[in-house]
């Protein structure tokens, strides 16, 4: 479980580091294994890992180039991902690889761009 938490977060440090060479990726969420479904089906012991990263370039925020690069920076790591159409200003990546799915978004409206993943449930 713990070496699910290491790589997802290892793959979105390097993915938001590549996305925006000149900053430093910052891990903004990351609280620990949690149970997604306890209340809802019973799977008390079952847990993931959710954590967020950001990053963004305040003197140069484009957010459709962002999530671009972060697609083809996921594809080149070996995950798949798929550009979302942009809607009202917000773009967006969905990305998946051996049961870890990543969610990228980004704003016209900020200069941050926030990579959020979760590890497969662990029994």
């Amino acid at each position: 479980m713990i070496a699910g938490r290491e790589f997802l977060r290892n793959e979105l440090l390097a993915v938001a580091a590549a996305v925006v060479p000149d900053q430093r990726p910052v891990v903004t969420h990351d609280p620990g294994p949690v149970n997604p479904a306890v209340l809802f089906d019973g799977r008390g012991p079952a847990t993931v890992f959710r954590i967020t990263v950001e990053t963004g370039d305040p003197q140069a925020p484009d957010p459709a180039a962002a999530v671009d690069a972060a697609a083809e920076a996921f594809r080149a790591r070996g995950w798949t991902a798929e550009v979302a159409p942009e809607e009202s200003g917000h773009y967006r990546v969905i990305a998946a690889r051996d049961g870890f799915d990543v969610a990228v978004h980004a704003w016209s409206t900020d200069w941050r761009i926030t990579f959020t993943g979760e590890t497969p449930v662990a029994p």
